[in-house]
């Protein structure tokens, strides 16, 4: 289903007969109905619906052949005063059908100037066009300019494209209706030999006309000044106390000075339910040690800021949101947003990292919302039905706010008068928790909101979602796509502000504290764990020394210790940390090898299970209530669970803290072992996803292994490098299954990851004498080829490995180097130098870039020849 149109002029004068009962008998009358004699005046009125080819004619020709009575009525309609005493719905609908006015009057004005008095007596329609009309002979141009001009949609202002962006689509509404109009005027005997309307100059003297009038507008009808401060280039900006507490200039953008009616019951307990939430702690945690307190959502909340695109491929590739503008007006660009016309016919889609703010904003959004003006439901989708349509999902959660309360049925009939706002917050849950395709989503919110602009209750929706998983749903074309930016060095100051002010008694944080962690100060979520972590007493400091693995130890045994002394059957405290972390690493690890950024509950109970074995724990129980775990849930038959850390490196620090005590353990067991090292766990754990496409975590695991322990586990990873291809199958590990089971991929990538962890604690690659014969290099990269995008992720690393520059010939002398064979390293290095510098002479020689290399390399070769020999030897 297609959202629906923007506002038409047709539209609009409709909008305004409401709110002006006559104004459309008014302004047939002044185009001339009666007087061309179509009998009735009804013309605009069946805008839409077969017009009587007199009626057409007097439609369009109407607006300059009448002295000027019905542009001078048009113009009568978009003053300041008529929106003085209006609100909510209403308000908002003679907006929307005020800009459309703008738009349309202003060409009707510069077209009557352009034509001219004079003229236009001249192009009074002669008795036999007269007849022409009558008999409907040139209904086709007419048809053809009234669409143009009625029925066309007028494009109206977004937060995605501001006042200033949003003139190149007006500019191109302009164009059509005066190349429409040029047709129709071309069928009058008197217009023969004119200019066309369809000009530049006449097209920029349009344009010019509705911004002088647009910004006269915006200095008195506030809406209209929201959508001139948006925009890159926008000429109008809007003052910003950027630190403002809790979106308060939200509230006081959008209010009015009307005073609303008492509210019904059912809105009023919708109300103070969002109105409640200020008054909450900005988290509800469980902090048992010291006297911490939370500050309140309306003090904690620091107004984040926002980088603002259209639907595009790339909203998943945060490269590509660093390079969009960063904006510091989110309240500026919400109160324009909720005032456009597009929010009602398109979902806002807000995304985020973890940890980045995006349910708090909803909350808040919810809370500071004008009641006179606004009806907000905020919907947690974990809590409601996965599967269930957006109406359904709207009313559970109604339910589960006001106690059952109140209904949307209800709700829509008490809140005519007002906009209403459905905020879906969590989309991401359902995508993660639920396991079912949900591509389509938006499109259903598209539709439902649809459906209710057709009941006449029209709504706006906005849904919010991590930024990794956006590219999991079909984003519509009209979307406009916000993400929340990591907060910079004034915000992180605001935040640590109020955080004291909320807790004196604790020690006082600098942003300066965190320089050397600054990647998790930026998100609100991270930055309140490190200020609980600093709370503890046995807390370290953050100074320059301490490395960011070491800062990761520090944090999750806090929190560890914390949750473990919660426990009432705690005995060994440090044995109940121990077990916590192995259980925490378990599903980094599971994220690890599946290839997401998350693992179900379901999933997490089995890996446990299968890598603990003698462990019943679930993975609800591992999760607890870590500060440093996002939980998704969904409901579908039954609650469904996934679970997340709030910054990918928590999950890569837990694996290679992982790998690296199964390493240790395992070397040191070889040490007494006559039959060698025993990897049944390392190769369960390593024989299902490449750590060359993570490759910080073994970066870690080198940062973290002991020294005394290097040795030792470098011997025991070169054995097992020379033995992996025929070691003894155990079956202890069976039921772990991350991937499905597959023995020569699983070979190729144990093998590969083995490979990586000797050059990461070695810094060399193995030489051939250690790890094989002569052709045991050979084999096992043959094995990697089985591998999916192996040479982007393998030979990437072992490009670095070697120092090779790579390009042609790499593969064959990565392959030789790794063989011992140095004679076959040499030819391959000097055949891409060649085919370097053939590929380079035919690029300066403007040859084709499609030659074949050996005919580059044959050009190349002639030349050097011509060059280094004498005449008389180049033969």
């Amino acid at each position: 289903m297609r959202r629906q149109p923007d506002l038409t002029f047709a539209e609009a004068l409709r909008i305004l007969d409401r709110d002006e009962p006559g104004l459309v008998d008014k302004l047939d009358k002044a185009l001339g109905f009666v007087v061309l004699g179509a009998g009735t005046v009804a013309g605009i009125a069946a805008l839409g619906t077969p017009l009587a080819p007199v009626v057409l004619f007097a439609s369009v020709w109407g607006w300059v052949d009448q002295k000027n009575e019905a542009i001078k009525l048009l113009s009568s309609l978009v003053k300041p005063a008529r929106f003085k005493n209006k609100r909510g719905r209403e308000r908002r609908e003679l907006i929307e059908a005020a800009h459309s006015l703008l738009v349309a009057s202003s060409f009707l004005d510069v077209l009557r100037e352009t034509i001219g008095p004079k003229a236009i007596k001249n192009l009074a329609i002669t008795d036999i066009e007269r007849n022409y009309v009558a008999t409907g002979a040139i209904t086709a141009p007419l048809q053809s300019a009234l669409d143009a001009l009625y029925l066309a949609e007028i494009p109206a202002p977004s937060p995605a494209r501001g006042f200033q962006e949003n003139l190149a689509t007006v500019r191109s509404w302009i164009g059509t209706a005066a190349g429409r109009t040029d047709t129709f005027l071309a069928g009058l005997s008197a217009w023969q030999g004119r200019p066309t309307l369809a000009n530049p100059t006449f097209i920029d003297k349009v344009l010019a006309r509705y911004e002088s009038r647009y910004l006269e507008l915006a200095a008195d009808v506030p809406e209209f000044l929201f959508w001139s401060a948006l925009g890159e280039h926008a000429a109008t900006r809007v003052a910003v106390d950027r630190q403002a507490e809790a979106l308060i200039r939200l509230e006081s953008l959008l209010a009015t000075t009307l005073t609303a009616p008492d509210p019904a019951e059912d809105l009023d307990a919708l109300h103070r339910a969002n109105r409640a939430i200020l008054d909450h702690p900005i988290i509800a945690a469980d902090v048992e040690t010291h006297d911490v307190q939370f500050p309140s959502v309306e003090r904690g909340f620091i107004t984040p800021h926002y980088r603002i695109a259209r639907a595009d491929d790339r909203i998943t590739d945060q490269d590509w949101w660093d390079d969009q503008p960063r904006h510091d007006d989110l309240d500026v660009m919400l109160a324009a947003h909720l005032t456009s016309a597009n929010a009602t016919r398109a979902p806002m889609l807000v995304l985020g990292h973890p940890g980045a703010g995006k349910s708090l904003l909803t909350k808040v959004i919810a809370a500071r919302l004008p009641t006179a003006n606004y009806t907000v439901i905020r919907v947690p989708l974990r809590s409601v039905e996965a599967t269930a349509p957006i109406v359904h999902q709207v009313q559970e959660a109604l339910d589960l706010s006001t106690h059952l309360r109140t209904s949307w049925r209800e709700l829509a009939r008490q809140s005519a008068d007002t906009v209403r706002v459905v905020l879906l917050d969590g989309l991401d849950e359902l995508l993660q928790a639920a396991q079912i395709d949900m591509r389509d989503y938006l499109q259903k919110a598209m539709d439902f909101q649809r459906l209710e602009h057709d009941q006449e209750r029209p709504v706006v929706v906005i849904v919010t979602s991590r930024t990794v998983v956006a590219d999991r749903v079909s984003v519509p074309a009209d979307t406009a796509v916000v993400q929340l930016a990591d907060f910079d060095d004034d915000q992180v100051d605001a935040w640590l502000s109020r955080w004291h002010t909320t807790n004196p008694s604790l020690r006082t944080l600098r942003r300066q504290d965190f320089s050397h962690h600054r990647h998790l100060a930026g998100q609100p979520l991270l930055l309140l764990m490190l200020a609980l972590y600093a709370a503890e007493p046995s807390a370290q400091g953050f100074d320059g020394d301490l490395s960011t693995a070491a800062l990761y130890e520090h944090i999750f045994d806090t929190f560890a210790r914390r949750e473990a002394r919660k426990s009432s059957n705690t005995t060994d405290l440090d044995k109940a940390v121990a077990d916590q972390l192995e259980r925490l690493s378990i599903a980094a690890i599971g994220m690890f090898n599946r290839s997401t950024q998350y693992i179900s509950e379901a999933n997490l109970s089995a890996d446990l299970a299968a890598l603990l074995q003698h462990d019943n724990t679930s993975g609800e129980q591992v999760i607890s209530k870590f500060f440093f775990i996002h939980s998704a849930e969904a409901v579908t038959r039954e609650k469904a669970r996934s679970y997340e850390f709030l910054h990918a490196t928590f999950g890569e620090f837990l694996v290679a803290r992982y790998l690296a005590q199964e390493l240790t353990r395992v070397a040191r067991g070889a040490e007494f072992s006559r039959n060698g090292p025993n990897d049944d766990s390392l190769h369960a754990l390593l024989s299902h996803q490449l750590l060359a496409a993570r490759s910080n975590i073994a970066l870690i695991i080198d940062a973290i292994l002991d020294p005394s322990d290097r040795d030792v586990v470098q011997v025991t990873l070169i054995t097992l490098l020379r033995t992996y291809s025929h070691r003894a199958r155990s079956r202890q590990y069976d039921k772990y299954r991350p991937t499905p089971h597959n023995i020569v991929l699983e070979a190729a990538t144990y093998s590969a990851n083995l490979t990586v962890l000797v050059y990461e604690i070695t810094n060399r690659l193995p030489p051939i004498s250690k790890v094989g014969n002569d052709t045991h290099w050979t084999t096992t990269v043959k094995l990697w080829r089985t591998l999916p995008d192996w040479q982007n992720q393998i030979l990437h690393f072992l490009q670095t490995a070697s120092g090779s520059t790579g390009g042609y010939f790499f593969t064959e002398e990565i392959e030789a180097a790794l063989s011992g064979n140095i004679s076959t390293v040499e030819l391959f290095t000097s055949l891409a130098a060649i085919a370097n510098a053939a590929a380079q002479y035919t690029s300066r020689n403007s040859l084709s870039t499609t030659t074949p290399l050996t005919e580059s390399i044959n050009a190349f070769l002639d030349a050097a020849t011509k060059v280094l020999l004498p005449e008389e030897q180049v033969e």
